[in-house]
């Protein structure tokens, strides 16, 4: 998992929604994401986790004791 996957992943766990995570990425680690690319990145994550929601992608994530 790359750092940014982890980094967006942390957002979301602290409460941020999608739109706000970029705004993260970008002000605090010069990480310049779009939208839509945060979501791809969650689609690939919830792909790579068999998950079809993001609440059962925190499930699994959860279980590999990655958050």
């Amino acid at each position: 998992m790359e750092k940014r996957d982890q980094l967006i992943i942390k957002y979301l766990v602290e409460g941020f929604k999608v739109n706000e995570i970029r705004g993260q990425l970008n002000l605090h680690h010069s990480i310049v994401m779009s939208e839509s690319l945060v979501e791809k990145r969650l689609g690939n994550l919830r792909k790579l986790y068999k998950a079809k929601t993001l609440f059962q992608l925190a499930i699994h994530l959860k279980d590999e004791k990655v958050i």
